[in-house]
């Protein structure tokens, strides 16, 4: 049927062409496209898992500028314009609802993409790297059956894999050794060392093991003379 694939147009066409047709099957804008929220600290995972979703619905040239709107007078403008609200529905309902408040007066779905990306895609996620580091680190089978055991290993393996990609440079291999001593090190202070352990992480760059080194024994110093 007609109705099934009426955007031949857009697979088509050259990458500054517009749809002319609006899809039928895919007009509930409170759909949600991924299951988790978009927050101020999971931009990565959020923005992969909406691409995804996007781009099973032939929708994903809307959001990263391929599709260029057309003039207010075109004839095509009122099916692109249905379209490109559509898209922005279901970006702004796959986001906490304090962050869709923030965009909602987006004025396309490409604006929307960009402004999130500006805002929480160039964020430091040192911490998160620590976090599933850690987790990965102390994972236990449990309770769970060995494929359930094995799906939680893989799925934080890949997103570990998103925030901290794979390099062959060998400046940075050797800045990813050092930074995994710092992991590794915060990981095994104790629970009085929490708040520096958080602003370590929290810094615009992690710092070397040795000034984490020098940091830790300086908190010790102000600990023994407290006493």
């Amino acid at each position: 049927m007609a109705e099934d694939n009426p955007f031949n147009s857009e697979a088509t066409s050259s990458s500054t062409s517009t749809p002319t047709n609006v899809i039928h099957g895919e007009i509930n804008p409170n759909q949600q496209l991924c299951s988790v929220l978009l927050n101020e600290f999971n931009y990565l995972p959020w923005s992969r898992a909406v691409s995804l979703a996007l781009g099973g619905r032939s929708k994903l040239r809307y959001v990263n500028g391929t599709i260029k709107p057309p003039e207010s007078t075109s004839l095509s403008f009122d099916a692109w314009h249905s379209n490109d609200q559509l898209v922005m529905s279901w970006i702004l309902n796959s986001m906490e609802p304090k962050l869709s408040e923030l965009f909602s007066y987006s004025g396309s779905s490409h604006l929307l993409w960009e402004s999130i990306k500006e805002m929480y895609g160039i964020q430091n996620n040192v911490a998160c790297v620590f976090e599933l580091k850690k987790s990965l680190a102390g994972l236990k089978q449990g309770d769970q059956s060995f494929v359930q055991h094995l799906g939680s290993m893989k799925s934080m393996r890949n997103e570990l894999a998103l925030y901290y990609p794979h390099i062959t440079e060998f400046v940075m291999l050797l800045k990813r050794a050092d930074e995994d001593k710092v992991f590794q090190l915060l990981a095994s202070l104790g629970a009085e060392y929490e708040d520096l352990c958080s602003h370590l992480l929290m810094t615009l760059e992690l710092p070397s093991f040795i000034i984490v080194c020098h940091a830790v024994q300086r908190k010790n110093l102000k600990k023994g003379n407290a006493y």
